[in-house]
């Protein structure tokens, strides 16, 4: 068998040297949202494809949207390439992904590749060089932030679409016009260059909104934000559907390597601080199918998704356990589109051969994460998974688990304490792991004032973000920016300081009651 797939990947080659490469990224798709998981929405265009294609079991984003996109582009982790986490409204910080690393159009483009955008970029924007059609997009269209409005295409009061570097004023739903634009993309391709096309969906990012009549199909579902985070997702699948079927029309199937996969898992567990700065999360509705975590979590809930790479007569009709991470896209699509790098920078895995022979090695050493609110990581080595996990925001104690992630997908079972030599080696390689911080860790009290809380907003009070005739805020006085983050922490914990005034009213009135009748 492994000499049949050899040779059929010789054949392939020898037909096509350069196969097209079409990447399909959802944005927060959990691992339960989809209905080949047994997710309770039907995704018939993406089961039809996972049917068709490899499904890729083990497939880890990082926890969240711009460090997944770096580390897909890059080929290097989070930790080591510099986005460490989302990328914040420009009024907050000028950041971007480093311009020094190479990133994965380019080196496309080098091999006569054209190269092409379609949907949501959000790794920077806050000068020319850090857009995408300076980064190796032949040609870009969509939105530069992640979150935006589906119908009115807002981010934070601005309007934010573009064609190229051009500021577009565009009508239509968001899903659509991503897919209607990959789908002109591949229609209109020379046939005597191949194709990388990178369409990066926005759904099912909050806010979540969808069409109306795709509503409706949901009216047996009670709940108003369920019913809409049920639509919004059906529309995606269907717009997938269209892409997917435009591939097959143009006969370019069997030239074409597609590759789908989610930046991370769903939008459910929401930190309370996160809650105060961006409400609007509050009403994603994504299911994990039973992970443990969430989006920015590196639990298996926040970083395990769904993933399937289909090349018919190559890759296909099968599936694969093996580990498989972000930051090994893009060696492996290198591998498998036979271009040649001399790059000794990735920390990715080319993971072409394991893929094409069904093999399986194990991970060794291999890091994810984030720093957001908290900082958490996740060490891959062999079965074993370490968890790490620190409230940046207060200071708050480390936290380190280990789990047998083979024999324990849902992290029931901490083994810190019965296998104390894996335990420290593991702890060491985490606290030993250098940071790259660019950009800082993010500040909550410049989010809560100028941020992305705004985001759902109809109206705007501003030109085009890639107008920049915007100001960058610069934070309040220490002693007003603790005060607001002491108010932030109030508004995060509402409840229990409710429960905490109500508990001392109540106290004070029987200490007096107390005193009186004695």
């Amino acid at each position: 068998m492994k000499y049949l797939n050899l040779l059929i990947l010789i054949f392939s080659i020898s037909v096509s040297s350069k196969p097209n490469v079409i990447i399909i990224l959802t944005d927060d798709l959990g691992w339960g949202d989809v209905s080949y998981h047994g997710g309770s929405i039907p995704t018939p265009n993406i089961d039809k494809l996972v049917s068709n294609g490899l499904e890729m079991n083990r497939f880890y984003s990082e926890p969240s949207c711009s460090p997944t996109r770096a580390s897909m582009l890059t080929g290097i982790n989070s930790f080591a390439n510099g986005v460490i986490r989302p990328f914040a409204n420009p009024r907050v910080e000028a950041y971007g992904m480093p311009l020094e690393h190479k990133i994965m159009p380019e080196y496309f483009r080098e091999a006569g590749y054209q190269t092409a955008l379609s949907g949501k970029w959000h790794l920077g924007m806050h000068e020319d060089a850090f857009l995408p059609i300076n980064r190796g997009f032949d040609t870009t269209y969509g939105h530069l932030m992640g979150g935006i409005g589906y119908f009115d295409h807002g981010f934070s009061g601005r309007l934010d679409w573009h064609r190229n570097s051009t500021p577009l004023e565009e009508k239509g739903y968001s899903t659509t016009l991503i897919a209607d634009e990959a789908i002109r993309i591949i229609k209109n391709i020379n046939k005597d260059k191949p194709l990388l096309l990178y369409v990066a969906f926005n759904a099912p990012h909050t806010p979540i909104q969808a069409e109306t009549e795709i509503i409706n199909l949901f009216e047996d579902i009670k709940d108003e934000y369920e019913r809409k985070y049920a639509a919004n997702i059906y529309a995606l699948d269907r717009e997938i559907g269209k892409i997917i079927d435009t591939i097959e029309e143009e006969n370019i199937l069997e030239d074409t390597i597609i590759l789908f996969l989610s930046d991370n898992g769903p939008v459910f567990d929401v930190d309370p601080i996160a809650q105060v700065i961006a409400p609007d999360l509050m009403t994603a509705k994504g299911s994990t199918g039973g992970l443990k975590g969430s989006k920015l979590s590196t639990y298996e809930g926040g970083i395990r998704v769904p993933a399937v790479i289909y090349w018919k007569g190559v890759l296909e009709k099968s599936k694969s356990d093996q580990f498989f991470f972000a930051q090994d896209i893009l060696p492996t699509l290198l591998t498998a589109s036979s271009i040649e790098v001399n790059n000794q920078k990735f920390t990715g895995t080319d993971r072409w051969d394991d893929l094409l022979n069904n093999t399986i090695k194990e991970p060794i050493n291999v890091h994810t994460g984030n720093i957001v609110i908290k900082d958490e990581r996740a060490l891959f080595n062999g079965k074993w998974k370490m968890f790490y996990s620190q409230n940046v925001q207060v200071k708050g104690k480390k936290t380190y688990e280990l789990y047998d992630i083979l024999k324990d997908p849902y992290e029931t079972n901490d083994l810190s304490l019965d296998y104390p030599i894996v335990f420290n080696e593991m702890k060491w390689e985490i606290d030993n792991q250098v940071l790259w911080m660019n950009p800082p860790i993010i500040n909550p009290v410049m989010m809560f004032l100028w941020g992305d809380r705004f985001v759902t907003t109809s109206r705007f009070v501003g030109s085009p973000w890639l107008e920049r005739d915007y100001e960058l805020k610069t934070p309040p006085h220490p002693i007003i920016e603790n005060l607001i983050f002491i108010w932030i922490l109030i508004l995060a914990n509402k409840f229990k300081v409710i429960g905490f005034i109500f508990a001392l009213v109540a106290l004070t009135l029987l200490t007096k009651k107390y005193k009186l009748s004695r």
